[in-house]
């Protein structure tokens, strides 16, 4: 079974598998089970005991979300431990992940044994990994952060989980430093970008099918700060996107539209033989452009990395 914590950003995801919303429930069912049973033969009596506080200026922090282990390197506390580090440079990019950070596997088969020998002081994860955080706490306290999937803009919970963690490493001037900079570089992401009237960015999951990205995601968070229009009106789930079918792009009329790698080989290969997709307004009128990956579920580093993508592409 692939994993499913790489799909949806708090590990990463796997190269070329975006599975649906209900593709996703039915998984994480399934390696929520898997996982607490492998993860129990594999603890047995061999843990360390459970600390009794959360630590403080903790040094040795494992994360299991690619997301917080942005934040963590900006404030110079790079994670010991990752999950999934391989599909760092297709999925995150920025910043650039340090050679030293120990790969712990998927995040719903977290090598307990490896993880157990990196001796951490902290684990850091979201409620997507609740169903394992009890294995997790026999080695070391286990913080969970909030930010995505909770009907509403992520971004004022990424300013909180990134004081947080400023707090809990120790690094509080860093963190505002880097709340301070990346205001800095949405803003002037906002001048550049002022004329590209409206926008729509979506990832190709196969030659018809598509997920779009709107209200409740981070890129509808840097939409709204960058004053641009999202020419997707329709609903969007709790994650912040909608999977459509191709046909579903005619409703964007000729507004710009990027789609994001990475892309399934065979979908560059289809698109230029595809009447569908030849007939959109957009195609027609010239307004696709492709863009590097950004991780949907990313943090501040995301974020200004996505509304700096804009502002390149607006030149």
């Amino acid at each position: 079974m692939r994993s499913m914590a790489c799909a949806w950003g708090y590990s990463g995801i796997r190269k070329h598998r975006l599975p649906s919303a209900t593709c996703f429930r039915q998984m994480l069912s399934i390696c929520r089970r898997d996982f607490l049973f492998g993860a129990a033969a594999m603890l047995g009596c061999s843990c360390v005991p459970l600390r009794a506080q959360e630590a403080t200026s903790a040094s040795r922090v494992v994360s299991l979300d690619y997301g917080l282990a942005q934040t963590m390197i900006e404030l110079g506390v790079p994670p010991v431990g990752l999950v999934d580090t391989p599909a760092w440079a297709d999925w995150t990019v920025e910043p650039p992940l340090p050679a030293k950070v120990v790969n712990l596997g998927s995040a719903h088969e977290v090598n307990m044994e490896l993880l157990q020998l990196l001796r951490p002081d902290l684990i850091v994860s979201t409620p997507y990994l609740e169903w394992v955080r009890p294995q997790l706490e026999q080695i070391a306290p286990v913080k969970s952060f909030p930010i995505h999937a909770l009907g509403s803009s992520p971004f004022p919970h990424i300013i909180d989980a990134t004081r947080e963690l400023g707090r809990m490493l120790g690094r509080t001037t860093e963190a505002e430093a880097l709340i301070d900079r990346s205001e800095m570089e949405l803003r002037a992401a906002q001048t550049a970008t002022r004329h590209l009237g409206k926008l729509a960015v979506i990832t190709f999951i196969d030659e018809r099918n598509i997920r779009i990205y709107g209200p409740g995601g981070i890129f509808q968070d840097v939409f709204d700060r960058l004053e641009l229009q999202n020419a997707w009106t329709r609903s969007t789930n709790e994650w912040g996107f909608a999977d459509i079918g191709m046909a579903d792009l005619f409703d964007l009329g000729d507004a710009r539209l990027f789609y994001m790698d990475p892309i399934p080989p065979d979908v560059l290969a289809k698109l230029p033989g595809s009447p569908l997709w030849q007939s959109m307004p957009f195609v027609q009128a010239g307004h696709v452009q492709r863009m590097a990956s950004v991780l949907m579920f990313g943090t501040l580093p995301a974020a200004t990395r996505f509304a700096r993508l804009l502002a390149e592409a607006s030149t």
